[in-house]
């Protein structure tokens, strides 16, 4: 089995022998797309909601190239890239993973909340596309690390509270 590191605003594909693992969710989201009868899938690892809210610009004017780092631009780049390894749109399904809220702040004004903006943004996209959310765990304030297997869609979840899932 060969495993695959995602790193943070970033986003791997992998087939059935695969194992796509990412470190450290926190208010990050990891959305898990998959073509369950190709057994392939991928892993986008992001930071924020939207990458059109507010400046993508550098302090030295240069544009945030890097759209794995937003959920808006990273489902549609995950998307196309399973496409382009041969995914059936129609078949596509979703697991979401993170958007916690690792401060434990009480956020009056939810818009502050980037975990909770991470998780809508999400769901609101992933509608729009037609592709179904079949399995989330988000919110709370525990960090995660998930490892998944596109070959079975299976999701292992270790949280910073010493608990381990499987969606």
């Amino acid at each position: 089995m060969a495993q695959k590191i995602v790193e943070i605003a970033d986003l791997k594909t992998g087939g059935k022998n695969d194992e796509l693992v990412t470190y450290a969710l926190g208010s990050c989201v990891g959305i898990c797309m998959y073509d369950e009868g190709l057994h392939i899938g991928g892993l986008l690892h992001a930071m924020l909601p939207d990458a059109y809210a507010g400046s993508m610009e550098h302090m030295d004017g240069r544009r945030d190239m890097c759209p794995e780092r937003y959920v808006n631009t990273g489902i549609e780049r995950l998307y196309k890239t399973l496409c382009v390894r041969g995914a059936d749109s129609g078949n596509l399904k979703v697991k979401i993973i993170g958007g916690a809220n690792m401060f434990s702040f009480d956020f009056s004004d939810k818009n502050m909340d980037i975990g909770t903006q991470n998780v809508i943004q999400s769901k609101r996209i992933l509608s729009e596309m037609g592709i179904p959310v079949v399995a989330q765990m988000t919110g709370g304030t525990v960090g995660r690390t998930i490892k998944f297997y596109p070959g079975d869609a299976r999701v292992e979840i270790s949280a910073t509270d010493g608990t381990k899932h499987i969606i």
